[in-house]
């Protein structure tokens, strides 16, 4: 879901919508009755709608996002909607958006996304939930995702960006050499300096002499580590499969994770998942 003035959203970002509202759907279906109460969280939630262009003709049309989506969801509503937002003119149109859903209860929060969800506090025990990581960039802290898999209660789906992270690691360059901001910036979204292990001395050009090293072509290597330390963090929780989701000149922008809250529910959700992902 993002502001209506930011101009960005395409085939990619329906792609997305539509998995999210079929995990939705089955996630509220499969819970429908349990005594959990279930809480909905969209961490970077806009102003409730999403903006798309049309590449062939040029034209805007406006599509509802993730928060109208959950809010929309009519099997087993979700008992609380929590939708954090940083950026004040996009907090006040989400709340008169939210009129129209006045038997909801929703809760808004102007804030950054990473210290709500680390400051979050529930009675994990009494809460289910599904948490929706979209961030406009590269605002996703892994302290946030360390927290998040400490709940044990939030099925969690992560925007990961690919693109706008190998911007920032460009393939022929000393690690060392990257700007401090971006070695800062790197840190925090992989929780240490693990992104470093991309670069390696090319051994054709060492036998000159030569010690510059180089990373990968493309992005699976970038993607590859992230998902090893998500492994290492939520065990059988992470599931593998995920969705690599592309720009019209099919080059990859995102790459779309899924994370299972509570342990003892880790079959139906990975199932659910994976089978969305596959067929969707």
């Amino acid at each position: 879901m993002k502001s209506a003035n930011t101009g960005f959203g395409g085939p990619w970002t329906e792609e997305k919508l539509a998995i999210l509202k079929k995990y939705l759907d089955a996630y509220t279906t499969a819970l429908k009755n349990k005594s959990f109460r279930l809480i909905y969280i969209d961490a970077f939630a806009g102003t409730g709608e999403v903006e798309l262009t049309s590449v062939d003709e040029g034209k805007k049309e406006f599509i509802e996002g993730s928060a109208k989506i959950a809010m929309d969801v009519d099997k087993k509503p979700f008992d609380e909607y929590i939708f954090v937002e940083k950026d004040q003119d996009r907090c006040i149109q989400l709340n008169s958006s939210k009129e129209a859903y006045q038997n909801k209860n929703i809760q808004i929060e102007n804030e950054d996304a990473n210290d709500f969800l680390q400051n979050l506090q529930k009675d994990w025990r009494r809460y289910r939930g599904v948490l929706f990581l979209d961030p406009f960039a590269t605002e996703v802290e892994w302290a946030t995702i360390e927290k998040i898999a400490s709940y044990e209660a939030l099925d969690t789906w992560i925007l990961f960006p690919t693109s706008a992270i190998a911007r920032m690691l460009p393939k022929k360059r000393e690690p060392d050499s990257i700007s401090p901001e971006w070695a800062n910036r790197l840190n925090r979204i992989y929780g240490d300096e693990s992104w470093r292990d991309l670069y390696s001395v090319n051994p054709q050009i060492s036998l000159f002499g030569d010690e510059e090293q180089q990373r990968p072509e493309g992005i699976d290597r970038l993607i590859e580590i992230y998902k090893t330390k998500l492994t290492q963090l939520f065990g059988d929780r992470f599931l593998e499969k995920s969705r690599t989701l592309k720009n019209s000149k099919n080059s990859a922008l995102f790459e779309f994770l899924f994370c299972v809250g509570n342990p003892k529910g880790i079959g139906p959700a990975r199932r659910i998942a994976e089978h969305i992902l596959k067929n969707l």
